[in-house]
This record gives C-alpha cells, structure tokens and sequence, in this order.
C-alpha cells in the first residue's frame, strides 16, 4: 500500500466520557493501518459549519479525499450532502442516540451506527411479545433529550402499554432516591425501561442502592446505563437486570477484537473503541482491494460490495440507505460461583432494517425537540 494515502479523522470532544476520542483513535489505529492520519477536533458534535470547515481544510489544504468521522445528528444532512458534492468518501460513525429523519443516502456518505435507538425499537417489540401491559421509563433530564424514548414507543404504537415517565431533574432533589421509588410503585409495571449516561448513569446506581427498585422490577437498560463502578452496586443483592444493545464487551462472537484490544493498550475496549475499531476496518479492507487505485469511484465501488467479518458480525452498507445493519441482543446479568459479574446473551433480535428504513425518508415532526450535541458529548 501506498505509504502516502491520507486519512482524515474528525473527532469530537466529550466531558462525560472524556477517552472517547482516545478510545476511538484506539480501535482505529488497531487495524495497523499503513496510512498517515490528520486529526482534526469538532467540538461537540453540533455546530454543522464547523464540520464542514474541517472538512474542507483537510480535503483543501492537506489533498484528503477520505475522511472517517464521529459525528451528531444536528443537521448533519448538509455534512453529508457538502461531502458527496465534492467526492469526499466520509465514513460517519455514530451512537444511533436519535432517529435519523430525512437522512436519505448519499453517494460516497457512509454511516456506521451503534444503533441505540434501533436497540430500543427491538426491545419494545420484545417487552409486547410478553404482553406486558404497563411499562415504565426511568431516565435523567440529560437522556430524555435524546431518541431512545421515541425509539421504542414506535414499537409501542399497536398497543400503548407506557404507564409513566420518571426523569430526574437535571438537579435531584435532596431526596430524589424516594421520589423515584414511590413514582415507579404507583404504577406497578411489569418492567422499568431506564436510560442513563456516565455521570447520570452513577447517579442513578446511587438512586437505586438506597431504594432498592431494580429488586422490585425487571429493569432493561442501555449499555451506557452501566459501568464497573455501577455493576459493583448489584453485587450486594440479586437484581433482574437486562442490557440490549448491539454489542456488549464480554460477547464471545467479538472475544478476539475484546482480546486483541487489550493485549495493546491494557484497557477494556468501549462503545467509541469498537466504532473506531470497524471504522478502520472498512477503510483497510476498500484500501487492500482498490490498491494502487484510491479514486473515490474505485473507492465506492468497494464498499459497495463490501461484506466482512467484525465484532458485531458482518459488515456490509444497506443498498438503500448506505447504513450497516447490525443485530441486536438482549444480555442478562449474571454471578458466577465467584460472584464474579458478566452477561449472557439471551436473545437476537435479527435486524432487517425496517425500523431506520421507516425514518429516512420520513419528515421530522414540527414539534420534535431534544438537544443538539452529540450524543454523550457536552
């Protein structure tokens, strides 16, 4: 390969989870790419301009044409029109925190999802296969500005089973551990949906250690709802917890990128590392098969057909929306003889895109709100 192709990193900046960057910059570096890297920071995740500047200044300034980013929702579709225009090969990687309305595909704009929201749509079909008939979300005032709500009450919308919404205030109350207990109590629910991130996530973990909630209900969450530090907490006595997501570290379909990982850098791999990780893993194999050809045409044309292995199982763009489809599980919490904690994998949610495949091409509604950062990144 040639030793003089560029690659362009667009990274945003995160004080809830501060390694993001590093962490992604980490699984991207893992694939050993022979690549030299230009790194460049936008913030947040929500100002489309400066994207776009950043973008420019590597494709103008440092002749780069192929650009792997991290990237919002907030008006993201002129980013990814500005790079199509001007055969830029981007490939995006998000947390799939929002539904992705009026995001129809462009040429040479692929987007690499962890699909939050998507795991969140297949857990509702999943709680009204059960006929539960009362559902209750718990989440902070930070996570409610997000999608995952919205997520699963399309799910939902055959036979609304909510009963309640708890959201902490962005400042809990003195004793807000009490006021979550007796919410959730009033209503009785077959299940509690929580939602909750980083400091919010530890928040809450102190919330439900005084109140003992999650020993009431089942509680299904997202995996950023959970850290060591959280997990330390339902040791102490037996919870029903359930996690859904696309991907959980101790998964034995990805032990050989979990292991590979920290073999190099003595750190479990994230969410960011494994984005980053497949991210690499897509420009190496386009790279290896278009060898002395990197012409953004040649360079599509790969990917187009691309189909290989990774952590989450194969990887392959839906011809209709340039997105991969990855499915999703639902992991159950689980002591060993050791009280050691891990995982099993209980169920497969197969993914046939037909939840995303419903929003991109839908208008956004007039009175959708939510923040405008990136996801876990403000």
């Amino acid at each position: 390969m040639d030793k003089a192709i560029k690659i362009g990193i667009l990274i945003p900046k995160s004080q809830q989870y501060p390694t993001l960057d590093r962490d992604f910059i980490r699984g991207l570096k893992l694939n050993n790419l022979d690549v030299n890297f230009f790194v460049e920071s936008i913030g947040i995740g929500a100002d489309e301009k400066m994207i776009i500047e950043k973008i420019q200044k590597l494709n103008f300034q440092e002749d780069i044409s192929i650009i792997i980013g991290f990237f919002g929702h907030y008006n993201i579709s002129e980013v990814y029109h500005y790079a199509s225009k001007n055969d830029i090969l981007l490939l995006v990687a998000d947390t799939g925190a929002t539904i992705p309305y009026e995001t129809a595909a462009h040429r040479g704009v692929y987007i690499n999802s962890f699909g939050l929201t998507e795991s969140c749509y297949h857990l509702g079909t999943y709680l009204t296969a059960k006929n539960y008939q009362k559902i209750v979300t718990s989440t902070s005032f930070y996570d409610s500005g997000y999608g995952m709500l919205a997520a699963i009450e399309y799910a939902f919308k055959e036979n609304p089973i909510f009963s309640g919404h708890y959201i902490t205030p962005f400042v809990p109350r003195e004793n807000e551990s009490a006021y979550m207990d007796k919410f959730i109590n009033s209503h009785d629910p077959d299940a509690v949906f929580a939602f909750y991130s980083g400091l919010y996530a530890e928040e809450n973990a102190d919330f439900i250690n005084q109140n003992k909630i999650t020993k009431k209900y089942p509680f299904y969450v997202t995996p950023f709802s959970i850290n060591d530090k959280i997990l330390e907490e339902y040791k102490i006595e037996p919870h029903e917890l359930y996690v859904v997501s696309s991907w959980m570290q101790n998964d034995s379909t990805s032990t050989n990128f979990t292991d590979e990982y920290k073999n190099k850098y003595s750190d479990a791999p994230s969410v960011f590392s494994i984005l980053g990780y497949e991210n690499g893993l897509i420009i190496k194999t386009i790279l290896r098969n278009t060898e002395s050809n990197t012409g953004i045409s040649s360079l599509i044309e790969e990917i187009d057909k691309l189909n290989i292995s990774g952590p989450r199982g194969n990887i392959e763009f839906d011809k209709g929306t340039n997105r991969t489809m990855f499915d999703h599980h639902m992991y159950k919490l689980n002591f060993d003889s050791n009280d050691d904690i891990s995982f099993n994998k209980i169920k497969t949610f197969v993914n046939d895109g037909h939840f995303i495949k419903a929003f991109t091409s839908s208008n956004k509604p007039e009175k959708a709100g939510g923040w405008q950062n990136a996801y876990l990144c403000h």
